[in-house]
């Protein structure tokens, strides 16, 4: 990716983050400060709704956004569900705060001067309420920044994708600069809530008794904070994305997923007039895409044999292909379009140098040895079915420690010896680059994985040329190519775009 296509990606995710942060802090606001009135007002109410609050606050934000996926889908909307309802405690908590903390004197001054509640909430507890809901706006300003990266994993966009996609594709300068984007953002929110604060700008001009500076310096920040909320409509242009013929293609938070999205999209752009929106990086995998492609938020994206039976199916029994296609059309109404001619298997490796001095080829070697190993995974291979908690019971493996990770860390932990044996898939491209061992599956646990595309049938039934176009890569990306691909991706830092453009070159297709 050249200079030019790098600042237009992150102008792009500028954009992203910063009209989901200013939607899910509008309406946090209208909402958090009037159910924070509501409850200082209604007692019987409060006794309900401050421990609720307090409640969702603690349901990890992660878990929040998994839960609704089989409710409102991915994207958007999903995001800003998840920010409202975790920005409503500060604001709720501080407006009821700063009301019930309103002197009594003063109340009972106005009410000796005839004072209407309208008029004691408008001209005595708002306005004095005031610097307590802006305190609280400027925790909750704050938090909905850095929560809306985590927004990235359910397909929303904003700077989050920056972190995730260099965590899957080991790219430190990619995790720096997103990281850096959202904590300056966060500062420069906080900065603008501060300037609400300062000389208390924003109460003298609700009680009409500000200098014409403090009105001038208020609205030039507002107008400020309009212009840029404008200006990132106008570039990301969402309402753009409306089309007539277009198709939304998926991928996991793995290398080579990302990159068989690009090579999947890209040949649909190179050859119809399809429009193709790309929601890569879905964290959870198959989890979160699965529901997806069934509410139609997805439409397509490459799929595990190995997965798509055991994890979907929730088969037991031997693999069988025929059978898996025939239960996907018949229970979700997916096609499986062929296979793409790779195994990406699971396995496990051990560093080359710990293979050689304990002869270590196989897993039942691995088992006589285990105790003298830290085994580290990602946390979706110590939950499915067809992994760790099955593996064990074939290989009664006896790991001194057991760590669970991020996917994307194994092989950072492994290279840095905090553990020295992971799960792997066989074409990752780190094998190669850190000198690990793949040991011998000599009961043959693991299934096959061969890649496939599974698309919804309506989208089929709407785009009929897609199943020519596509079934051109049946058979066409081998284990050996794929790991190649990922290694330019990990270790060269090529780009999914440049990859995805010179293997389609190679079957003699063209960017156009």
């Amino acid at each position: 990716m050249n200079f030019i296509d790098r600042i237009s990606y992150f102008l792009t995710l500028f954009s992203e983050h910063l009209l989901i942060s200013f939607l899910a802090m509008l309406i946090v606001t209208v909402f958090g400060v009037a159910i924070g009135i509501w409850v200082f007002y209604k007692p019987k109410a409060r006794r309900i709704i401050m421990p609720t609050v307090n409640f969702l606050y603690t349901i990890p934000s992660i878990a929040m956004f998994g839960l609704l996926i089989p409710l409102v889908g991915i994207g958007l909307q999903n995001a800003l569900i998840v920010l409202v309802l975790y920005g409503l405690l500060p604001i709720v908590h501080n407006t009821y705060s700063g009301m019930k903390e309103v002197p009594y004197h003063l109340v009972d001054a106005a009410k000796g001067l005839g004072s209407t509640p309208q008029q004691l909430f408008r001209h005595i507890y708002f306005p004095l309420a005031l610097p307590s809901i802006l305190s609280g706006l400027r925790i909750t300003t704050v938090m909905v920044i850095a929560l809306t990266g985590l927004a990235a994993l359910i397909g929303a966009g904003g700077l989050g994708q920056a972190i995730f996609r260099g965590l899957n594709t080991m790219n430190t300068p990619l995790i720096v600069a997103g990281s850096l984007g959202i904590s300056l953002f966060a500062i420069l929110g906080d900065k603008f809530v501060a300037t609400l604060e300062k000389n208390n700008n924003l109460q003298r001009i609700i009680n009409r008794n500000a200098q014409p500076s403090q009105k001038h310096f208020i609205y030039l920040n507002l107008g400020i904070l309009a212009a840029l909320v404008l200006m990132s409509l106008v570039y990301i242009n969402p309402f753009s994305k409306i089309k007539d013929r277009v198709i939304t293609v998926a991928s996991k938070p793995m290398s080579e997923q990302y990159i068989l999205g690009e090579i999947m999209s890209q040949l649909i752009e190179n050859q119809t007039d399809i429009n193709v929106i790309r929601q890569f990086g879905i964290g959870g995998g198959t989890t979160n895409i699965h529901p997806a492609l069934l509410s139609g938020d997805l439409d397509m994206y490459v799929e595990y044999t190995g997965t798509a039976w055991m994890n979907v199916l929730n088969q037991q029994s031997q693999l069988n292909f025929e059978q898996l296609q025939q239960q996907y059309q018949d229970n979700y109404q997916l096609q499986w379009l062929g296979l793409l001619g790779m195994n990406n298997t699971y396995a496990i490796a051990i560093p080359q140098s710990i293979a050689t001095q304990k002869q270590i080829k196989t897993y039942s070697d691995l088992v006589r040895h285990s105790v003298a190993f830290d085994f580290g995974a990602e946390f979706e291979f110590f939950e499915r079915a067809d992994a760790y908690p099955s593996l064990i019971k074939v290989y009664p493996f006896n790991f001194a420690k057991l760590h669970e990770m991020d996917i994307s860390l194994r092989y950072k932990a492994i290279e840095e010896g905090k553990v020295n044996a992971i799960d792997a898939f066989t074409t990752d491209a780190q094998i190669e680059a850190l000198d690990l061992q793949v040991l011998v599956d000599d009961k043959h646990f693991f299934p096959d994985y061969e890649a496939g595309i599974v698309i919804r049938e309506a989208v089929l039934q709407q785009y009929p040329e897609l199943k020519t176009v596509l079934m051109q890569l049946e058979g066409k990306i081998s284990t050996e190519s794929m790991r190649k691909m990922n290694y330019q991706l990990e270790v060269l830092k090529e780009t999914p775009k440049e990859i995805a453009q010179a293997f389609l070159a190679t079957l003699g297709h063209k960017d156009e």
